[in-house]
C-alpha cells in the first residue's frame, strides 16, 4: 500500500468539496488527480475527520430528508400525530421529510415494539360506503380521505390501507398514474418550500427577454433568466455556497478557502 506524503494529505484538507452534512462530494476528481483509487481517498479523508483535520460528518444538518437520522424527539411527533389519525403526508410535512419515509420509520417502529400497529375490522356496511364516496384528483390518487375517514367511522391511515387492499383485490379500480403525485402533498410540498426559503433575500427576477431571429431557415434562438438562490455557510473560516432552484432543488456545491497567510 503506498504511504500518504504530506503533500498528498494537505491537497485532500485544501481541495475537499463539503456538502451541507460535511460529506465530501469529490473523491472521483481528488482520487484521479492523486492517481489514487477513490477508496484510498476515502478511507484517508474519513481519517482526517476523525483526527480533526477536516469537519466530522453531520447527518442532522442534512437538507435531504433521506441523508438525515430520526431523532427521538421525531419519533415522538409522529407517533402523536399518528395517534391522532393524521394521514402519512401530513406528518411527512410536519417533519420536513418524504411520505415514504414516514411509512418506513412508522413500520420500523412497529417491528421493534415501539408503535402498535393500526388494526380495525371492516364491516361490510363500511366497505360499501368507502367505494361509494370515494373521490380521485385527476392524477388518480384519493382526495377525500378525511370524508372516507368521517363516513365510515375509521381513521385516515386505516382507510388508506383500506384503499390499498381494495385496488388489490380489483374493488377499486381506478390507480394512480405513475411517476405522478398526489395533488395536495404536491401542493403541500410547495408550500413547506416556500416557507423554507423564507429567509432567503430572493433577487427580483428581471423582465424575461427574448431574442427571436427567423430568416429563412435559420433557428429560432431564445434566451430567458433563470432565478437562483444562493445560501452561504461559513465553517472554520471555509466558506460554502450553494445553489438552489426555487423548488428547493440544489444545483451546487462552491467551497471557499481563505488564502494561505
Amino acid at each position: 500500500m503506498k504511504s500518504w506524503t504530506t503533500k498528498e494529505i494537505q491537497y485532500v484538507i485544501k481541495s475537499s468539496l463539503l456538502a451541507e452534512t460535511n460529506e465530501v462530494l469529490n473523491l472521483n476528481e481528488m482520487a484521479k488527480k492523486l492517481g489514487r483509487t477513490v477508496q484510498s481517498v476515502r478511507n484517508k479523508v474519513y481519517n482526517l475527520q476523525r483526527d480533526g483535520d477536516l469537519p466530522k460528518v453531520q447527518r442532522e444538518l442534512a437538507i435531504d430528508s433521506y441523508k438525515r437520522p430520526w431523532t427521538e424527539r421525531e419519533d415522538k411527533r409522529l407517533l402523536a400525530m399518528r395517534s391522532q389519525g393524521r394521514p402519512h403526508s401530513d406528518i411527512a410535512v410536519e417533519l420536513e421529510r418524504t411520505e415514504a419515509s414516514v411509512s418506513a420509520r412508522v413500520a420500523r417502529l412497529v417491528k421493534n415494539k415501539k408503535a402498535q400497529p393500526l388494526l380495525a375490522s371492516w364491516t361490510t356496511d363500511q366497505t360499501s360506503v368507502l367505494i361509494e364516496n370515494i373521490k380521485f384528483d385527476e392524477n388518480g390518487f384519493v382526495s377525500n380521505y378525511d370524508e372516507l375517514a368521517r363516513l365510515t367511522g375509521m381513521k385516515w391511515s386505516q382507510v388508506q390501507g383500506k384503499v390499498q387492499r381494495l385496488r388489490k383485490t380489483g374493488k377499486i379500480t381506478v390507480m394512480p398514474v405513475e411517476g405522478m403525485t398526489n395533488i395536495k402533498s404536491k401542493e403541500a410540498m410547495q408550500r413547506f418550500n416556500d416557507q423554507r426559503f423564507a429567509h432567503v433575500q430572493r433577487k427580483e427576477p428581471r423582465a424575461v427577454k427574448e431574442d427571436v431571429k427567423a430568416v429563412g431557415s435559420v433557428p429560432v434562438v431564445k434566451s430567458k433568466h433563470v432565478t437562483v438562490i444562493i445560501t452561504t455557510m461559513i465553517t472554520n473560516g471555509i466558506q460554502i455556497d450553494q445553489y438552489f432552484l426555487p423548488n428547493g432543488e440544489l444545483l451546487a456545491t462552491k467551497k471557499l478557502t481563505p488564502p494561505a497567510s
